[in-house]
């Protein structure tokens, strides 16, 4: 179910029905633990796809002037301080 080739919002469409399946109780264990599997392959992906936009990403700040400036945000996810709000919303995945 994750790949490269598909979108990001089509496999976070795809999690989330995952996890109302899974949360709605009406699968069999079985059922429940593929439901689970595929979930983890699809939270990796996302993870992935999240870290190569986040390497492309640049953010605006203020000189010491008060002019914008861009500045290409890169490494951060390698023991930079400053979390992302996508680091925020880990700890409400059900997985």
């Amino acid at each position: 179910m994750a790949s490269k080739g598909r979108k990001f919002e089509d496999e976070l469409k795809d999690l989330e029905t995952l996890v109302s399946q899974i949360d709605a109780g009406e699968l069999t264990l079985e059922e429940s633990i593929g439901a689970f599997e595929r979930g983890v392959a699809l939270v990796k992906s996302l993870n992935q796809k999240l870290d190569e936009v986040e390497r492309k990403v640049e953010m605006l700040t203020r000189d010491a002037e008060g002019r914008l400036e861009s500045v290409v945000l890169q490494g951060e996810s390698e023991g930079g301080s400053n979390a992302s709000a996508a680091d925020a919303d880990d700890e409400d995945v059900s997985f």
